[in-house]
């Protein structure tokens, strides 16, 4: 009988004897990766297609690049145990957000991504029933110490291999076949990540929303890839924009949808983090005929979210790019590790431009991150938290100078068409130029506007009257097609929208 190596390619005896050396100490961690003396063990990872592939596309080391595509193999992979056994040996700590989510303590969770293999494999057994219910799956009766060693670890590090060496089948893998068109602009493209929410949107639209214990006829019922996150990263990536959307979403049909909506809208997706065997996060949005919508929003975040391990994997992405597009869809936790990365130490960092809908239930977010932040982008009801002590009532102008002083660069708050300006870096504006149009300002609509904001800082440097006018401008187009199938508009769009406000039209 031929022994299971010999079912094998050569490529993955290689690479499963690799990640069996890897898994010794403290696991495949991005220090080992980077200095180990004895390269012939990290070699046939470093060298795979698919790290190469996604080094060369993130413009990252090679080793963080196999650093992350391991994570994401192991978040993808479809035995569940063999999951949780790949996580703990190899002490990535990638499930660790959804341990802490069911219940089971921070000693534990911390003792799977101990820097002592010996320590994750007790852990790993003494826990492992509960580590099976955390992840929704039956847990069965524990494998012995000398099983695990012997013969399971085995077996989860060569499934591993063939994964990896399988590149058509992995979410980090770039499309086969010819690169989706380019859409046309007028500058050179600036390098943007957008951090936040991906769901699927279904929307009625109707005249009127009905009361409560009531209902209403719609008009018209479609599916759509929403969400913040997913909303700016295609606004941006038609301003010509080089786009990658950080996110978490499930592996369900509604998940896989909306990958190859962002692909289509030429947006990098091998950031996003795929939740094996969840749903993806949904919201239902009742719209009327002026664009004015009301919504309730499903995150399923005790399964789907980005955690600050997460983040910590992409954090040479961050750092290095021109603009950073967050919003309140993560977890403050994570939010606030994200403006950490964006502004790693003295040197100009990107661009951070903040979304804060919605906001935070229990509390804002610390006066550390708010320095941290160069453009608020909100609208007024979004900013009631941030009152000024003995001031019950909302004054725009004490709340843009409260936030200024806690050190936000500038504060942009919408209203329709146009908006105030509070800004330290840009005193003499005041208020956002008024771009007329009939229609509502909403959700989708500042969507456009950060992203516009972030394509004419690139272009430009510098926040001028001409920035917001931009900007403003894209707002008002997003309002204005809010009824067609593509509403988010390219820089030709904003640029007649432009014209025709200067000529008295629309």
């Amino acid at each position: 009988m031929a022994n299971r190596e010999e079912l094998d390619s050569s490529d993955a005896v290689v690479l499963t004897h690799a990640l069996e050396k890897l898994r010794a100490r403290d696991g495949l961690v991005l220090e080992r990766l980077q200095t180990t003396t004895r390269k012939s063990d990290v070699a046939p990872l470093i060298r795979l297609p698919l790290v190469q592939d996604f080094a060369t596309l993130q413009d990252i080391d090679p080793a963080l690049a196999a650093l992350q595509v391991v994570a994401q193999c192991v978040r993808d992979t479809t035995d569940g145990t063999h999951q949780i056994v790949a996580d703990a040996i190899l002490g990535l700590g990638v499930l660790g957000d959804v341990y802490s989510q069911h219940g089971l303590e921070d000693k534990v969770v911390q003792a799977l991504r101990a820097d002592s293999l010996g320590r994750r494999r007790a852990t790993l057994l003494t826990h492992w029933r509960h580590l099976h219910l955390a992840m929704g799956l039956l847990p069965g009766d524990p494998p012995s110490d000398r099983t695990l060693r012997g013969t399971m670890e085995s077996d989860v590090l060569r499934q591993l291999a063939r994964q990896l060496l399988e590149p058509e089948n992995h979410p980090l893998a770039v499309p086969d076949g010819p690169e989706p068109a380019a859409r046309p602009r007028t500058s050179p493209a600036g390098r943007v990540i957008v951090v936040g929410g991906a769901v699927m949107d279904v929307i009625f639209r109707t005249k009127v929303i009905p009361q409560h214990e009531t209902s209403t006829l719609a008009d018209d019922c479609r599916l759509a890839p929403g969400g913040k996150g997913v909303s700016q990263a295609v606004a941006a990536a038609r301003l010509g924009l080089k786009v990658s959307l950080v996110a978490a979403l499930g592996d369900d049909q509604f998940g896989h949808d909306i990958v190859e909506h962002l692909r289509e809208e030429n947006v990098d997706t091998s950031l996003l983090k795929i939740v094996r065997g969840a749903r993806t996060p949904m919201t239902g949005v009742f719209e009327l005929r002026l664009g004015d919508s009301i919504a309730a929003v499903w995150r399923n975040d005790k399964v789907i979210n980005l955690s600050v391990r997460d983040l910590d994997l992409l954090s040479r992405q961050i750092a290095d790019c021109d603009a950073v597009l967050l919003t309140f869809e993560i977890p403050r936790e994570t939010f606030q590790r994200a403006v950490d990365l964006a502004t790693p130490d003295l040197r100009k960092g990107p661009t951070v431009i903040v979304t804060p809908g919605q906001p935070y239930p229990d509390g804002g977010i610390s006066r550390q991150a708010l320095s941290q932040i160069d453009y608020l982008v909100a609208h007024a009801w979004e900013l009631e938290r941030y009152v000024p002590a003995g001031h019950d009532r909302f004054d725009p102008d004490r709340v843009g100078d409260h936030l200024l002083e806690r050190g936000v660069g500038t504060v942009c708050l919408l209203g329709y068409g146009g908006g105030l300006i509070y800004s330290q870096t840009a005193p003499r504006i005041d208020r956002l130029p008024t771009v007329s149009s009939p229609f509502k300002e909403s959700s989708t609509t500042r969507d456009a506007f950060c992203a516009a904001l972030a394509a004419k800082l690139i272009d430009d440097g510098a926040f001028t009257e001409d920035v917001a006018e931009w900007a403003t401008a894209a707002m008002a187009c997003v309002a204005e097609d809010h009824t067609h199938s593509t509403t988010m508009p390219d820089r030709e769009r904003i640029e007649r929208k432009l014209r025709n406000a200067k000529a008295g039209g629309r």
